[in-house]
Formats: C-alpha cells, structure tokens, sequence
C-alpha cells in the first residue's frame, strides 16, 4: 500500500523555519519556554566536537499539553523535532539528535513526577524527566525496599531515556528495557498512545498486552514522545554480595569466558551480572594498584537470602578454579570493617593510601550493584579532560565540564575465541589511531556479551576527529568479523541503518504510520534523506 507523498523528507530553508517558529513559541505562551542562546550552547554541548553543529532552539516542556502544543505548531510551520530527557547520553550525542539536525529541541527534564507507585508490587509509573537518583530518594522516603535500575552513567540521568536506549545494569533485571511493562507517548499527529492493558490509574503487572506487541517501536526509534513509562522494579534481596577476580595471565581470557557462561547459566545462583575489564580499563576507572599487575579484572554481583549467596561461594570458586590468580568476596559486612578499620586513627596511619583509595572505589562500585546510583564509573568521562572529577561526583557534567568520550558498544558472542578475536581486533584498531583500548565484557544475556570501549580524548577539533575515524574504523572491521554494534552515536546514523535493509524497510513503514510527515526525529534510526531520494518506493514499495 502507497504511502502519502508527504511522508518523504522536503529540503527546507532552516534558518527561515526557525525563525517562524521560534515567533509563533513566543506568541503562544503555552507551549513550554524556549531556553536563551548561551542556555541553549551549553545544553546541546557533547562529548565530541563536531564539523557540522547547527544552533536548534530549545524548548523546555512542562507537561503533555504543552507536548501536543509544540508539536501541532513544528507540523504546521513544517519544522523538525527531538525530544530529550535528562539529554545525558554521555558518549552517545548527549542531547544532540539523530545525525545532528532537528529544528526544535523537546527538553523534557522538567516533566518529572513520579506518577504512582504499587509498594506491595514494586510498579511504578513515572515521567521522562526522573531520574535514577531521584527515585533513589523517593523509595528511601517510602522506606521501600525496591532497587533502582542503576548504570554507570550518574543519578543525574533519566530511567525512560535509558531504557529507550536499551541500556543495561548489574541490578538483577539487568536489560533495562525488559523491565517496562507501559509506554504512554504522543505521535507525529497528535494521536496519544498507550499499551494495552495499561491504564493511567492502575498500571498493570503484565507487559505483552493483547494482540501486536507494540512498546518496542518507541525504543531507539523516533515517531513519537514518550511521555510515560511503566517500570517493574526488583525487590532489594537480603544479600548483595560483589566478587572480584583476577587473570594472571592474558592467555586464561578463553578459559574464563566459558566459565562466565556457565555461571550464568548453570550455576543456579542469581547474578545480575558479571564485567570482565582489561587492565587499561580498570586503570582508567580505579588506578593502576586496582590492577594487581594483572591483564584482567573482573566483577560480578550475587543476589539473594544471606545463606545461599554464602553458599554460593564455593560455586564460584569452583567455576573459576584454575583461570584466576585470586577471587574476594565484598559484601555489607566486609565494607563495615574496612570502614571501621579507616575511621580509626591507628589504624588508618597504617594503610596505604593506595588501598584505602581501593576500597572507596570498591565500595562505591557495591553501591551501584545494590541498586543505588552514584556518580563512581563516570569518572571515566573525565580521563582526558583538564578538569579534574568533581568530589563525590557531584554535579559532574562530561559535556559542559569538557570531556572526550565516544563509546564503541558491540555484541559478542559469549565463547573464548570469539573474545580472543575481538580483543585482538579491537587492540590493533585502537592502536592505529594512538587510542588506549579500554575494553569491557559485559554479561547481557545467557549467551551475549556487550562490549565496551571508551575513547578518551582531549576535546578538541583535532583529536574530536581522531576519534570519530576510530570509532567508524571499530564499527566497519568489527562487523566484518561479525560484532554489531547494539548502539550507536547520534551523527552516526548513517553506520546504524547501512545494514539490514529489510528491517529499515519495515521500521520505516511502522514509522511512517506514526509520523507521516517525518516530524519527530527523523535522522534517529532511520535511513537518510538521500535514501528517499534514490528509492522513491521506499516506503511505499519497500526495497527491490
């Protein structure tokens, strides 16, 4: 079936739409509050300098109604859209939208309540501008034992644009996405959305709904605003036990990814997950002492009552026997002595500093793990910016404080010699470009790993470039061995949607259903203006 003519992308005069727009804003009053030049320069800054960084308005929104004002008045004037969260995408694009042009930025960081919450079933309904940290404190307030699903990126940033972006944690519902049972949103046309079962006053405990599974369409993916979504949270267990290992040598890599993947699969233990860093990695996360002197290091965490996490040890230990050089066991206990051991003067005269630096940074990491956010791992960001990380992590800004950071984010299958592979790959590629490679394995399913690898820059035009060519060079030889980025940043697009051309040929049609006029998003996932161009049926027809 042929789509309307209007749905394909017109060449428009910005500068003159802008203009329009930015008049009819003001005069209406009612449509949020547009942000002054130099809030608008400081909010739209990323992580990477760019060639092409065109100056969009933008637009802070309070409300639904004021979503439906401002996008019935960009569809009449023929202006482009882009929603934000929190817009701390760090590495990503931060609040920059899909291949850096849309008329209008949405910032939705004021729609920020917390809409309802079942304490008997750990459901709650919340707006785009929450954040990890606030829910933190709300279920502190409430005294609910429930976790927050936390990831590396700070307490600043939103729970709905995380799992947008299919972003993933350590907490026991570790692929974040799988924890949204609702989505309200708000389409190109104004038509409101909501999932099936889900009603606004009594969100329900079941996701699939009836008929057509439709909530996967708004997850990295443009057509709409999401102005609501339902989140399961997972009770907080009685235990939350870390356990840290150590490789001695570089070869023991193969042997300790299948030992991985029987953990997570037979051991019968309930790991929310477990990260294996290279050396690199970790002396960019904690310190070289972290290291131990050893090619690896890797992380994982156990929940459940305090017996069977402590009789999970010895399943561990078993699974790891004779591919590590030393396993430690962190718990709440174990981080109560050491803090006892360092608020006491004598004692505290006798420890390193290097060591009790180690156990801040152990500690912190637990925190995370047990389901409260903090800004530990994003000081990551900071590795090559002047600016030294701010203390406690508090008010740390990667964009505005400076900060160089790409992420190059593949799946790789969880076997001993795809790691090798990658590895090897990732390594020579890196050192093409003179970049460190700071590798990752992160545990994503019973059979995947997400791997990443930040690329940490002084921020600059020069070395902005640099790392730009790096991480097109990692995305194109990676997959060439068969590693997809899951992930991809805003001004790459065009490497996002270069494969696969039936399923953009069907992401397109569903998306044209939602936004005919190609209003909200239109260069986040999907394929380029030109592509229009060169295949006028491209909606219409399909791909030949």
């Amino acid at each position: 079936m042929k789509q309307r003519a209007a749905n394909r992308p017109h060449p428009t005069d910005e500068g003159n739409v802008r203009k329009k727009l930015e008049q009819t804003l003001r005069e209406c009053g009612l449509s949020g509050c547009l942000l002054s030049e130099d809030e608008t320069a400081a909010r739209m800054q990323d992580t990477c300098l760019h060639a092409r960084s065109e100056q969009s308005l933008v637009l802070t929104i309070h409300d639904k109604e004021e979503v439906v004002r401002s996008l019935s008045h960009a569809r009449t004037i023929g202006a482009t859209v882009h929603p934000v969260s929190s817009g701390h995408n760090w590495g990503y694009g931060t609040a920059r939208p899909g291949r850096g042009a849309a008329d209008l930025i949405l910032d939705l960081s004021p729609m920020n309540k917390i809409l309802s919450f079942d304490d008997e079933l750990g459901i709650v309904r919340v707006e785009p501008g929450v954040t990890q940290g606030q829910l933190a404190a709300f279920l502190t307030e409430k005294g609910a034992r429930f976790m927050v699903p936390t990831t590396g990126a700070g307490p600043d940033c939103s729970l709905i644009g995380n799992a947008l972006e299919r972003g993933y944690g350590m907490t026991p519902i570790s692929d974040h996405f799988q924890a949204v049972l609702g989505i309200a949103a708000i389409t190109g046309e104004g038509r409101i959305y909501r999932s099936a079962l889900q009603k606004s006053d009594a969100p329900t405990p079941y996701r699939w709904g009836v008929g057509p599974y439709l909530d996967g369409i708004f997850s990295q993916s443009g057509g709409a605003v999401v102005t609501e979504m339902v989140l399961q949270l997972k009770p907080r267990p009685e235990r939350v036990e870390m356990f840290v290992f150590w490789l001695s040598e570089a070869s023991a890599l193969g042997g300790t990814v299948e030992a991985m993947r029987t953990l997570c699969t037979q051991s019968g233990l309930e790991i929310g997950g477990i990260n294996l860093m290279n050396s690199a990695r970790i002396e960019a996360m904690a310190g070289a002492s972290a290291t131990r002197g050893c090619p690896w290091v890797g992380t994982g965490v156990v929940f459940g009552r305090r017996q069977v996490v402590r009789a999970g040890r010895g399943v561990i230990r078993k699974a790891l026997r004779g591919q590590i050089q030393a396993l430690r066991f962190i718990n709440e206990d174990t981080l109560r002595m050491a803090r006892l051991a360092a608020g006491l003067p004598p004692l505290a005269r006798l420890i390193p500093a290097k060591l009790l630096d180690m156990v801040r940074s152990v500690e912190a990491a637990h925190e995370v793990l047990s389901g409260h956010p903090n800004a530990f791992a994003l000081q990551l960001a900071y590795t090559g910016s002047d600016r030294p990380f701010p203390k406690a992590g508090i008010g740390a800004n990667p964009a505005q404080d400076g900060c160089g950071l790409l992420w190059y984010a593949p799946i790789v299958p969880m076997r001993g010699d795809a790691a090798h592979t990658y590895v090897d790959f990732v390594t020579r590629t890196c050192a093409a470009h003179d970049f460190l490679p700071p590798i990752t394995f992160s545990t994503l399913s019973a059979s995947a790993f997400d791997s990443t690898v930040p690329l940490l820059f002084p921020r600059d035009a020069e070395n902005s470039a640099r790392a730009m060519t790096c991480l097109r060079a990692l995305i194109s030889q990676g997959r060439k061995l068969g590693f997809e980025p899951y992930r991809f940043h805003a001004d790459l697009m065009d490497e996002a949607t270069s494969a696969a051309p039936d399923h953009w040929w069907l992401a397109e049609r569903v998306r044209a259903a939602l936004d005919p006029d190609r209003l909200i998003s239109p260069g986040r996932y999907a394929p380029s203006n030109d592509t229009f161009d060169r295949n006028p049926d491209f909606i219409g027809g399909g791909l030949h």
